[in-house]
């Protein structure tokens, strides 16, 4: 039996892994490698890059461009964020955009958010979506990670799972397993070792965690399945 692979669901081109699947974020413009069985990518058009509404409108059209290759499979990451000092509305505008994009093309959206859940809520409500939202980088306290896992949310930890204070270790702790993903982001290391520190803090053998989070990517990207 072929064993069950190591996900991680968000990590950026300079992070290479080996016998891990990954999915690559980059930014509308970005080259990509060829698909070699393994790397997949999502692409958007993160808060922290947010220019003139024209300059948004032409990375929104060249992300889209993107979505027509076959393992470019995620839209994101997309989002707000209220401290990178951004004009809010044309984040809001264009966090919206590629919600709307994500639906037409029926793949999942990746979340970048700080200190705006309540607009990403709102969002969620106006547009009822059918597409998994996934919160990357998730670091919030218990109490809103309850409120967001009541609207079918989902969770990606990554690095915070190391620090020993974090307010989302005990998010990650009350999550079921049915609601996880991990990733590296920017880590400087490879995400079996978030697995191993996640599987400790849910005191479960890190094959279960495999299992669990590789049936969750399996359920939200429709396309793997006939891929292995």
């Amino acid at each position: 039996m072929t064993p069950v692979p190591y996900i991680d669901i968000h990590t950026h081109p300079s992070h290479y892994e080996t016998d891990t699947i990954t999915v690559q974020n980059i930014y509308p413009g970005d080259g990509f490698a060829a698909f070699s069985g393994r790397n997949f990518y999502s692409v958007g058009l993160h808060p922290w890059h947010i220019g003139t509404a024209e300059e948004n409108n032409e990375a929104l059209q060249l992300m889209e461009e993107a979505l027509e290759f076959d393992h470019v499979i995620f839209v994101g990451e997309a989002g707000l964020d209220k401290s990178c000092g951004k004009d809010f509305a044309e984040q809001s505008r264009v966090f919206e955009a590629q919600a709307f994009i994500a639906e037409e093309y029926q793949y999942p959206l990746i979340i970048h958010c700080v200190k705006a859940y309540n607009e990403v809520i709102a969002l969620r409500k106006k547009m009822k979506p059918s597409m998994t939202w996934i919160l990357h980088g998730y670091t919030a306290g218990l109490e809103m990670t309850k409120q967001l896992a009541e609207m079918d949310f989902m969770f990606s930890f990554g690095d915070i799972l190391f620090r020993d204070n974090a307010k989302a270790i005990e998010s990650f702790q009350y999550l079921p397993l049915n609601r996880i993903f991990l990733e590296t982001d920017e880590m400087d290391g490879e995400v079996e070792q978030i697995y191993n520190r996640a599987a400790a803090l849910k005191q479960i053998p890190v094959e279960e965690l495999k299992t669990a989070v590789w049936k969750n990517f399996n359920r939200i990207e429709k396309t793997l399945s006939g891929r292995y």
